[in-house]
């Protein structure tokens, strides 16, 4: 019984020990798989490029340029009162007849205004002004438009540079692997050199291909760094397989290019520049109407402060003032000839971005559309791309295949690895220059990127 219970009891122990080994070697294996919660995503290269990107801030600060243009204008037509003043010291002296000098100490002070209530053209700038204020909150909203594209497109060229990297490694590794088996079978002499040299030929041009991805990577990576403004030393969230995205609503390219000419931001700056060239010819054929304003003050006057021969006086005005220029040599003429050409400018500017944006909107759809039935022709093209390699591979170990089946395989595979992770880079792209033609691209479509990456869920 004692025999029993002590089997029992070292049975238990076993047990338990053994729960938790296996717990602990569960939790070791979460924590290697954790690497890619420290991966840098699509969200962080966002929030990092708005607060480094110098073209963004540049459009921030310019927005401000557009606000006090805006004051400065308003203050043409609005009243401006003065105040002047002044204390002085004088001496008056007599060089012939010998009489004693004169010291005075007078002082004035002024209240001034000036209404203007008949200034078309002072007017009508400020409405200008009005105007250029829009288009500098319109140009703040395009840049960061501009800004979520530029992350978009840098940060996916990088990671896709890094996906050729590590399918130009597999492709070298499978390389090598093949050409030691063409040896040993040629040494045996199962095969003739000429396999030999086959495979020696992919492994060196394997050995080509990812020297040349490396440097393309190289080259990717530092571009997103200078667009998020600081070096990233962890590795990129790629996307997750299979990429889902949605269908563009509405559904024809037409609906959306309407879209477009209405809500494009391009096109809405475009507009308004016309206006405010329209104005401009007003305004400067207004310059020969007469321009009055009301103007009233009060001077007060001391001729010797604080003695007893002092005169104190002030004087009250007010009335019209009236300005109208007679002849200017044909400035004004000239001026509204000037503006009559830039608004003819403005108008066939307006008729180029409509049609720019409309093509541009075109060719985003389509290339959304098409990105996602290429993407899910080739996810199942790489499927069987892998298969085919894995079972040449096979076929020539059992002797069914030769050594060229199994290099023609791998390639294939590996070019539709190439080819799948392109078409992804192009769809999400094209995806992205859809919603940026109606205006519409924002923090909320970065974060729906986002999420398609594959460290992504555990980030947030």
């Amino acid at each position: 019984m004692n025999g029993t219970m002590n089997l029992l009891r070292s049975n238990a122990h076993r047990s338990v020990r053994h729960t938790a080994t296996r717990a602990w070697w569960i939790a070791l294996g979460l924590l290697s798989a954790s690497p890619s919660v420290l991966a840098y995503d699509l969200w962080q290269a966002y929030q990092d490029a708005q607060q480094n990107d110098p073209t963004y801030l540049s459009n921030i600060a310019q927005k401000e340029v557009y606000n006090a243009q805006k004051s400065q204008a308003r203050a043409v037509i609005l009243p401006t009162i003065m105040v002047t003043g002044g204390v002085y010291k004088t001496r008056k002296q007599f060089w012939y007849n010998q009489l004693p000098d004169t010291r005075t100490t007078p002082g004035n002070i002024a209240v001034s205004l000036n209404q203007p209530i008949f200034v078309l053209d002072k007017i009508t700038g400020f409405k200008q002004v009005s105007v250029n204020a829009q288009i500098g909150e319109l140009k703040l909203a395009q840049a960061k438009q501009d800004l979520i594209m530029r992350v978009v497109q840098a940060y996916f060229s990088a990671w896709l540079a890094e996906h050729n990297v590590k399918v130009a490694q597999d492709v070298l590794a499978a390389a090598e692997r093949q050409y030691q088996m063409a040896q040993k079978n040629f040494e045996v002499g199962n095969t003739t050199v000429i396999d030999t040299q086959e495979a020696q030929t992919m492994w060196h041009n394997a050995q080509a291909a990812l020297i040349s991805a490396q440097a393309n990577t190289d080259n990717a990576k530092s571009t997103l760094e200078s667009v998020v403004g600081h070096p990233i030393d962890e590795p990129l969230a790629g996307i997750s397989a299979p990429l889902k995205l949605k269908m563009p609503v509405p559904d024809t390219a037409e609906k959306w290019v309407a879209r477009a000419r209405e809500l494009n931001y391009n096109v809405k700056m475009a507009q308004l520049g016309y206006q405010v060239a329209d104005l401009e010819t007003t305004r400067m054929a207004q310059q020969r109407l007469p321009q009055i304003s009301i103007v009233a003050s009060r001077k007060w006057n001391r001729t010797n402060y604080h003695e007893v021969n002092d005169e104190q006086t002030a004087t009250n005005t007010i009335g019209l003032e009236l300005s109208m220029p007679i002849f200017d040599g044909g400035l004004i003429s000239g001026q509204v000839r000037e503006a009559e050409a830039k608004k003819t400018i403005s108008a066939q500017s307006l008729r180029a971005t409509q049609i720019s944006v409309a093509q541009s909107t075109r060719a985003a759809y389509n290339q959304a559309v098409s990105g996602l039935a290429t993407i899910s022709a080739l996810e199942s093209a790489q499927g069987a791309a892998k298969k085919s390699a894995q079972s040449n591979l096979l076929g020539y170990q059992l002797g069914m295949r030769i050594n060229i089946d199994v290099l023609n395989a791998q390639n294939t595979y590996a070019q539709a690895q190439y080819n799948l992770a392109q078409a992804q880079y192009n769809t999400i792209l094209g995806n992205v220059n859809l919603k940026a033609a109606i205006g519409e691209l924002g923090d909320e479509d970065v974060g729906y990127i986002n999420a398609l990456l594959s460290t992504s869920q555990s980030k947030n």
